[in-house]
């Protein structure tokens, strides 16, 4: 496979990083204090810079600096920034109708999207779609659609785990940052410890810990420990995102499917992280053959158009009778010409593939740094969806603040932002048609600053 970037890249984005001012400079800064003066402040702002463009897996600031980023704007970028095939499909569709009604009309592009799901969903088992605005509006579906179809009000997430934050959503949220001062929440929502092996919940090694976890969530929450009768659903990231990277043990997806059919509960998968693509695999539930009841999407279902929706079996879809649920902007012309073609291009230029065999090269070259550099704990991850978690000292796996660190590479022209329970993750997450080259690129960065860092330490 070539991994060359695609010739549509433009000629300023493949010279990067290219810092001509300091970020921030004086265009990104006169925005920036307007932005401060009547901008809502909760937005968290990692980068002091005013985006102006972009292509490829390149961003240039209002002052013409040209950065290297390893975001891909949270995963929304899968298939790069400004891709001609996204930006055509919505010129032509901006020309012909922007608001296409689909509460109370028909619209040829949200069924044929929707059909195009339906055929490459896990096992091309879940054949009907709703479509909304985002993935948290995604995760509302799913709640609502669960409760619905089952009759029931509970609900199983795992610690660690992010679902939005908006209502029911953010109840499924296990960290107190992004629930603090909005309480109190829908009653009905048990947490289960997800398989973070690094840092056992239960202070045991796998294998030989026999999946401790599952067993607490088989034994312990669902026989004695949480809900009061029959549970709706239960949330699951197949490859945990916010919570900081968290690939699971293999059996661990499965044993769950088999658990919903013993209890008869909906299993939801949110791959709204991990979906097309990212992971090195269409959906990341097809790496283990597991196909869920309601699968979740988003982020980069809309190519950077707002869109999220859920995909489900069509006789728990079923349920729902006219009404149940809507959405003003769902099914939206300008999210399903942009959502459409942006799945067409990942799956015609086959980008799993291409996330996989970069996402090798980048965990060999990541897992040579961790054996060299002692703040480097842990490097986790599959395709360009991988975790590196810093800490002070492998031995007593105390979390490292990384902020100053996060600074240190974006000053070099490296955007990269974090994640974990701890927040001291670092996610190597850029578009997936990154070259070689630019990722070799920006890990030299990366490994520059961990090198910088220790010394400092030392």
């Amino acid at each position: 496979m070539d991994l060359s970037l695609p010739e549509w890249v433009a000629d300023w984005a493949r010279d990067v990083p290219r810092l001509v001012i300091p970020p921030p400079g004086p265009a990104s800064k006169a925005i920036i204090e307007k932005d401060r003066e009547f901008v809502s402040h909760a937005y968290d702002r990692l980068f002091q810079f005013t985006m102006k463009r972009s292509s490829g897996a390149a961003i240039m600031d209002a002052d013409g600096n040209a950065y290297l980023d390893f975001s891909a704007g949270i995963s929304v970028m899968n298939a790069g920034w400004s891709n001609p095939r996204v930006v055509e499909a919505i010129r032509e569709q901006a020309g012909d109708l922007v608001h296409s009604l689909a509460n109370d009309a028909y619209f040829d592009k949200e069924a044929e999207f929707a059909e195009l799901l339906a055929k490459i969903s896990p096992g091309g088992a879940l054949t009907n779609t709703f479509f909304g605005n985002s993935g948290a509006e995604g995760v509302e579906a799913a709640i609502k659609l669960s409760r619905y179809y089952s009759k029931s009000g509970e609900h199983i997430a795992f610690m660690g785990a992010y679902h939005g934050r908006i209502g029911n959503a953010l109840a499924l949220a296990s960290r107190v940052k992004y629930k603090f001062g909005h309480g109190p929440y829908t009653p009905g929502v048990h947490f289960a410890p997800y398989p973070y092996c690094y840092r056992c919940w239960f202070k045991q090694e796998y294998p030989s810990c026999g999946m401790a976890c599952m067993d607490y969530l088989e034994n312990g929450i669902l026989e004695y420990g949480g809900p009061s009768g029959a549970v709706a659903s239960i949330f699951v990231e197949p490859l945990q995102g916010e919570g900081g990277y968290i690939v699971p043990p293999p059996e661990f997806m499965p044993r769950l499917r088999r658990l919903c059919d013993q209890k008869k509960i909906l299993l939801v998968a949110d791959e709204i992280q991990s979906g097309l693509g990212r992971t090195g695999e269409l959906w990341e539930c097809d790496s283990t053959s597991t196909i869920p009841d309601i699968l979740i999407t988003g982020k980069a279902l809309g190519g950077g158009i707002p869109l999220g929706g859920i995909i489900a079996r069509k006789e728990i879809m079923g349920v729902w009778r006219p009404g149940s649920h809507s959405s003003t902007f769902g099914g939206n012309g300008i999210s399903m010409a942009a959502g459409l073609a942006h799945v067409r291009e990942i799956i015609e230029q086959d980008l799993p593939t291409r996330a996989k065999i970069l996402g090798a090269h980048a965990l060999k070259r990541l897992n040579e740094m961790k054996d060299k550099y002692e703040i480097i704990g842990d490097v986790r991850g599959k395709g360009l969806m991988i975790g590196v978690e810093m800490v002070k000292s492998k031995s007593t796996k105390e979390p490292m603040l990384v902020p100053r660190m996060q600074g240190q590479v974006w000053r070099k022209g490296l955007m990269m932002i974090t994640a974990g329970m701890y927040g001291n993750v670092f996610r190597i997450a850029p578009p997936i048609i990154i070259s070689d080259e630019q990722l070799d690129l920006g890990l030299d960065i990366f490994e520059s600053t961990v090198q910088e860092t220790q010394k400092e330490l030392v």
